[in-house]
């Protein structure tokens, strides 16, 4: 038997929340996809695919080989044109012995009749069927044969085995389900030691002042922070390294990872997720720029993203100071003979919104020397990489998106890094949406340096020959 878990579902209402993949919303303190893995394990699983979409690298990171819950996974990225029932039927041959299949936001809600050992009795069936169906399992080929051929014949499957089949649809549905679970349904996915006889539960390096009040039932998570006269609880679920400072109180609440809650505030009925508080009655999000009230209180930035920028600013520095001279010297000629010059255009920014980005345009349809000379040197990107310097663009990265030719391009890239120099500079047949899902996925000092050495020596090369990246 083989489990096939998909990530990349599209999933609205997770947005909401920041830009963390749905499949690794907590739900009481651990992500979604542990408990399917956990579900591979109690029904004898070992190998398991795992289908990519946004997100994959975190989602990757986080499953790594699978060692924790004694499974040998493989990774695949999802096709545009391929639903997940074309992708079981395409792999028949992995499940003649069996399948499960997870799909989309789906959770395996315990009831209280619920035994370990039910797996075993389970029967072929399907859960909210259609085109992505969100639960499938089979003992045999002949019979998931016939159910992927008519995913849309749903049935009382899990109900059977005293399992609830939890479909979340919103962000309504997501905290209704972590309160259920604080409000004593936690216990049930735990084993014993794990949470106390109130139904609480609290993780490890948990800091506590004697004045601070834990009202149970709650949950809590690790390395998390409770200043003097707080009061948390009831009905509070507190993710991993939050730090509330003194006087708040927190109740019917979901507090997600690396949160900070300021001074004397009332959280309750809500969702806070770094600085956006969201109402879970409606999904409205409100974004707060106040620091002092809600916050992320870990930076953005990973450690190796920081060490990657720091060598490339000295690589960038060592660029501008060997272009310096000669731009100085040749740009003056170019504009004398009117054959190109800087032109200001609007773009994208992933931190102001928007940015004004010098491009470098010819103006005659002539032959010129000069000008193939400037280009060949990457002197038309001189300003882009003084830029780099001051922090307002990558050195490498994805290609800069205009506004608003590229407004649709941004919307479906989770991640903006944009570059003096990317992909398009060497390679012709390149496309700014695949390059810039690519290039966040993998990007790494390694990945950057390729893109710089093989611009710089492809621009050097075809003699300053125009190319894709010119259009932009």
């Amino acid at each position: 038997m083989i489990a096939v878990l998909d990530t990349s579902t599209a999933c609205d209402w997770a947005e909401t929340m920041g830009d963390m993949p749905w499949a690794l919303l907590p739900v009481a303190n651990r992500p979604m996809l542990d408990y399917w893995l956990e579900a591979c394990t109690g029904f004898g699983v070992r190998s398991v695919h795992v289908i990519l979409g946004e997100g994959a690298k975190e989602v990757e990171d986080y499953i790594a080989s699978g060692d924790r819950w004694n499974v040998v996974v493989e990774y695949v990225f999802s096709r545009s044109n391929e639903t997940a029932v074309d992708y079981l039927k395409s792999i028949s041959n992995y499940w003649k012995n069996g399948l499960l299949f997870f799909g989309g936001p789906f959770f395996m809600r315990k009831r209280q009749g619920f035994r370990p050992d039910g797996y075993s009795s389970l029967q072929t069936c399907c859960h909210d069927g259609g085109s992505t169906p969100f639960f499938i399992y089979g003992k045999n080929a002949e019979e998931l044969g016939e159910l992927l051929t008519d995913c849309g014949a749903d049935n009382r499957g899990l109900e059977e085995v005293h399992i609830h089949p939890y479909i979340i649809k919103s962000i309504g549905d997501y905290y209704e389900l972590n309160m259920k679970m604080v409000s004593g349904e936690f216990s049930r996915y735990v084993t014993a030691g794990f949470s106390g006889t109130d139904g609480s539960s609290i993780g490890f390096n948990v800091r506590t002042p004697p004045s601070s009040q834990l009202k149970a039932p709650i949950l809590i998570g690790d390395d998390c922070r409770f200043g003097a006269m707080t009061t948390v609880g009831p009905n509070a679920v507190v993710a991993n390294h939050v730090i509330v400072d003194t006087y708040s109180e927190l109740s019917n609440c979901l507090i997600l990872d690396d949160t900070y809650i300021g001074r004397n505030l009332e959280i309750r009925n809500k969702i806070v997720s770094g600085n956006r508080v969201i109402d879970p009655s409606d999904g409205t999000a409100i974004q707060i720029d106040d620091s002092w009230l809600v916050a992320r209180n870990r930076p953005d930035m990973r450690t190796e993203d920081l060490v990657r920028y720091i060598i490339l600013w000295c690589v960038a520095l060592v660029i501008a100071s060997v272009q310096v001279v000669p731009f100085l010297l040749l740009y003056p000629l170019i504009r004398i003979t009117g054959v190109a010059k800087f032109t200001k255009d609007q773009f994208h920014d992933p931190y102001t919104g928007y940015i004004s980005l010098p491009v470098f345009r010819k103006l005659k349809d002539v032959k010129s020397i000069l000008y193939r000379v400037f280009r060949a040197f990457s002197l038309d990107r001189f300003p882009r990489i003084l830029l780099a310097l001051r922090g307002r663009l990558f050195l490498c990265g994805q290609p800069p998106m205009r506004h608003p030719q590229d407004d649709n391009i941004i919307k479906q890239i989770p991640h903006y890094y944009p570059g003096a120099f990317c992909y398009q500079d060497y390679n012709l047949d390149s496309d700014p949406l695949v390059d810039s899902l690519w290039y966040a996925h993998i990007r790494s000092l390694f990945e950057d340096l390729k893109i710089l050495i093989k611009a710089l020596v492809s621009r050097f090369v075809s003699v300053g020959r125009r190319t894709s990246m010119d259009e932009i």
